[in-house]
């Protein structure tokens, strides 16, 4: 029994670390990808988690990112980034790489699986839209 509560208590910790309230942290992301469902839930963000990794590592910096659930009935979720550390022509490859990056994994997405929901881009994303989605805001890989 103390086992069970020990990793109970231990499971909540790790979870009010991770959360960030979104009030209060930022007036606009610099860029979000939504991840929408058609019928069969969200396709997996494993493409943009190596995508980033790979920017992180080239431009030795570390990218803030949080994800935020419950924005849909069907698990669709938003990767919301700040990227103020980015000095500006870092921000603008990383863009144009998102730009790229994006459509073609809907492509794939699309072959695989007809059904496939889609992966959306956004700028300048004010904080305020973010109302809907009833999740909370952890930290992104």
């Amino acid at each position: 029994m103390k086992k069970i509560l020990l990793l109970f208590l231990v499971s909540q910790i790790n979870t009010f670390v991770n959360a960030q309230p979104i009030s209060g942290k930022t007036e606009k992301y610099d860029v979000v990808v939504s991840f929408g469902s058609i019928c069969c839930g969200t396709v997996s963000d494993d493409f943009l988690v190596d995508f980033i990794k790979q920017v992180d590592c080239k431009n030795k910096v570390t990218i803030q990112a949080w994800q935020l659930g419950g924005c849909g009935r069907e698990g669709e979720f938003k990767i919301l980034f700040l990227l103020n550390k980015l000095n500006p022509s870092d921000k603008k490859k990383l863009i144009t790489g998102l730009k790229k990056l994006v459509p073609e994994q809907n492509n794939k997405n699309k072959k695989a699986k007809a059904s496939s929901g889609p992966i959306n881009l956004d700028f300048d994303f004010p904080a305020k839209q973010l109302e809907n989605c009833s999740g909370q805001l952890t930290k992104w890989n």
